[in-house]
């Protein structure tokens, strides 16, 4: 009797364990820009196929999401209550620097990690944060391929507009680091407040002076309300701008204003089928009733839940927060289908991919 009392106590632990979920929590800006959005939708469409096979090791994954408007104090909340209330086994997919600066004190005290922030900000590269994974490379990156790429086409007069916070300085510091490296300097260097998103000032001192190129680290909505204002004082510079606009409505938003527009990007092209993830994502949304657009932010986001899955997967069956930790740190040379990673306990800035793509007709990508 008493080993049957056992066997069936084992039998209902074991059915327990394997209807538990693992809660992997995000704060992110869902009301506002849509490249959080998508990039969340995408990590869903993967983590919706794992469950549908299985789960991992029996447990299904389950992305709780809260929008925090991109406001950094919101995203704050947002954390400690992910954390204290839903007992979050990591953090993943956070959006724009400010706000994944206002997470990093929480990582520390509550010793959890985060996994593929949506963001380049150097802040989450230097100094080493122990807690935090990196998927994407980082805006310094992309800065230094995009002077090198636009050099090779013999551009020398070039301007600068940035927000006025910590993405947006990041972003000119690399600028500037990089024009000097090819002794260059930017002819006019102009801002605008992130509080009004005000950018006339902005858009009169660059056509005044007459660049070849506008670089830009900006925000999607007052990067294509930049294009347009500038192409309607008949003004035509090339725009190179970074991968944090790269959403399909921010592509759309431009209309015929983004045909020859350059934006930097940090995952293969979604559509390029020799990358298997690539594959991967698109066969997916086929098999989908409502799928997520198949932009680069969405096929991040699915890439960054194939990443995390896997150290789930490596975790083992009862993983903890250190045993997460402990499972990505052993990734050497992993290909996510198209983007290799790699990490260590010293180094967690897992790829360096990055390439220009650029907008022709109505929209489409030229990759």
């Amino acid at each position: 009797m008493r080993m049957l009392i056992a066997f069936l106590f084992l039998a209902c632990m074991t059915t327990v364990h394997a209807q538990e979920k693992i809660v992997i929590g995000q704060s992110v800006e869902l009301s506002g820009e849509a490249t959080g959005k998508e990039n969340m939708e995408g990590a869903q469409a993967y983590f919706g196929w794992v469950n549908a096979q299985g789960g991992v090791y029996g447990r299904k994954i389950e992305l709780k999401t809260y929008d925090d408007k991109r406001k950094p104090e919101t995203t704050r909340l947002n954390t400690e209550k992910l954390l204290k209330e839903d007992n979050a086994l990591a953090l993943f997919g956070y959006r724009s620097t400010p706000t994944v600066e206002a997470a990093l004190p929480l990582l520390l005290s509550d010793k959890v990690p985060m996994i593929a922030p949506f963001s380049g900000g150097q802040s989450l590269h230097s100094p080493f944060n122990p807690y935090l994974f990196n998927l994407r490379a980082s805006y310094q990156d992309e800065t230094a391929k995009m002077i090198e790429l636009f050099g090779s086409l013999g551009i020398r007069k070039v301007a600068i507009l940035f927000q006025d916070d910590s993405f947006g300085r990041d972003g000119l510091a690399g600028f500037e680091r990089n024009l000097a490296a090819h002794k260059l300097k930017a002819v006019v260097t102009a801002s605008y407040d992130r509080k009004d998103l005000q950018i006339t000032k902005a858009v009169g001192d660059i056509v005044a002076a007459n660049p070849q190129a506008v670089l830009m680290a900006c925000t999607p909505s007052v990067c294509a309300d930049f294009v347009k204002q500038v192409h309607l004082k008949g003004f035509h510079p090339a725009f190179m701008m970074l991968s944090n606009v790269s959403s399909e409505t921010f592509f759309e938003s431009l209309g015929d204003d983004g045909r020859g527009v350059s934006v930097m990007q940090v995952v293969p092209y979604p559509k390029d089928f020799s990358a298997g993830a690539a594959r991967e994502f698109q066969g997916l949304l086929k098999g989908m009733a409502n799928p997520p657009p198949p932009s680069y932010a969405a096929f991040e986001g699915f890439l960054a839940a194939k990443l995390l899955t896997e150290g789930l997967r490596r975790a083992g069956p009862n993983p903890t927060r250190q045993k997460l930790m402990a499972a990505m740190e052993t990734m050497r040379d992993f290909d996510l289908g198209g983007v290799r990673v790699s990490y260590t306990p010293t180094n967690h800035d897992g790829s360096k991919f990055v390439e220009m793509i650029m907008i022709g007709k109505r929209g489409a990508i030229l990759h």
